[in-house]
């Protein structure tokens, strides 16, 4: 029987967030011919500003998912279980 190498947590979150990414980007690309892989929802907080007087910070994240951006996620999971 195979050994498994050792798989740490930071490989698979740069994997989960290289598939997102690459699937997120094959959405928008193939928008045109395949409408249904750009349909997504924006999940995230507003920009909020705090202002100390000397030093000014905002603060804001969002994520646009997209179904290809999902689909790309799944992939990315699947893959690095059989790693």
């Amino acid at each position: 029987m195979m050994k498994r190498g050792y798989r740490s947590t930071a490989l698979l979150v740069i994997i989960l967030l290289v598939g997102l990414v690459i699937g997120g980007v094959l959405g928008q690309v193939f928008q045109k011919a395949l409408p249904i892989l750009s349909l997504g929802k924006s999940i995230g907080l507003d920009t909020t500003t705090l202002d100390l007087g000397i030093i000014l910070i905002t603060f804001g994240f969002t994520i646009n998912l997209n179904l290809a951006g999902a689909i790309g996620l799944i992939i990315a999971l699947i893959l690095y279980q059989r790693m």
